[in-house]
């Protein structure tokens, strides 16, 4: 786990124990730590990949489905058309890949989303029920698992292009 997760997790505790305007508060921050531990290891795998890709916040999901893809789909062919992988392996490779990015891109696309609501749009007031709190529906426990679902979905990414020699 990243500090900044550990952080959030700690910001999640303090909203939960804490009333009115400083729960809100201490819940937004909590919401941007989770973001922010997510997005940078999104940003750790895509430097892997290519380190001179631009990671930009919004865009990095268009990223992930565009460009990953791509060089993964290209680099897959290339390699069966050496005879290094065979047709079955070639698309086994691609589609998990592929698979594997529309998923990440979906959790940071949600991330972001509830992040930039979070940071900006303070009249959009936290609920607090049972014990937790939400955010355009987003609960607190979503958010602690967003880091979790991108390791999963990261080392899906990387494990095929270790396969592919496009990282050691």
């Amino acid at each position: 786990m990243s500090e900044i997760h550990a952080v959030g997790e700690h910001l999640s505790a303090k909203a939960k124990a804490e009333a009115g305007e400083c729960a809100d508060a201490f819940g937004r921050s909590a919401f941007n730590r989770y973001y922010y531990s997510a997005y940078l290891s999104v940003r750790d795998l895509l430097k892997q990949i290519n380190p001179n890709w631009k990671v930009q916040h919004s865009g990095l999901p268009d990223l992930l489905e565009d460009a990953v893809i791509n060089l993964i789909r290209r680099e897959a062919l290339k390699q069966m058309k050496s005879s290094l992988i065979s047709a079955s392996e070639r698309s086994r490779l691609t589609s998990q890949a592929a698979t594997a990015a529309s998923a990440l891109a979906n959790v940071l696309r949600t991330a972001y989303a509830v992040r930039v609501i979070s940071d900006y749009e303070p009249e959009q007031l936290l609920k607090f029920e049972r014990g937790t709190f939400s955010l355009l529906s987003r609960t607190d426990g979503e958010a602690r698992s967003w880091l979790a679902s991108v390791s999963m979905y990261k080392g899906q990414i990387l494990h095929v292009a270790k396969e592919l020699a496009l990282v050691s």
